[in-house]
């Protein structure tokens, strides 16, 4: 009984989860809510709304390469 208590619980939670994206979510990204897993849903979305131009990558880059160790900022804390 108690396992059955916890898959009941567990689908109602999955449920309500995948409620809550999708009216978060505006009309035209309702598309990507085919999925009945809400993290395969976020993922989805992550995915198609990531930016992942050659602009963003050298943005990310140059903050990288641009990156300094504050002076009362511990070497490990930094790493």
């Amino acid at each position: 009984e108690l396992q059955k208590l916890l898959v009941k619980r567990s689908v109602k939670k999955v449920a309500e989860a995948r409620a809550e994206i999708i009216l978060c979510v505006e009309h035209d990204q309702l598309a990507h809510m085919c999925d009945h897993d809400p993290k395969l849903i976020w993922e989805m979305l992550a995915q198609v709304h990531r930016a992942c131009g050659l602009g963003t990558r050298m943005a990310l880059r140059w903050k990288l390469l641009m990156a300094t160790k504050g002076m009362m900022e511990a070497m490990s804390a930094w790493i």
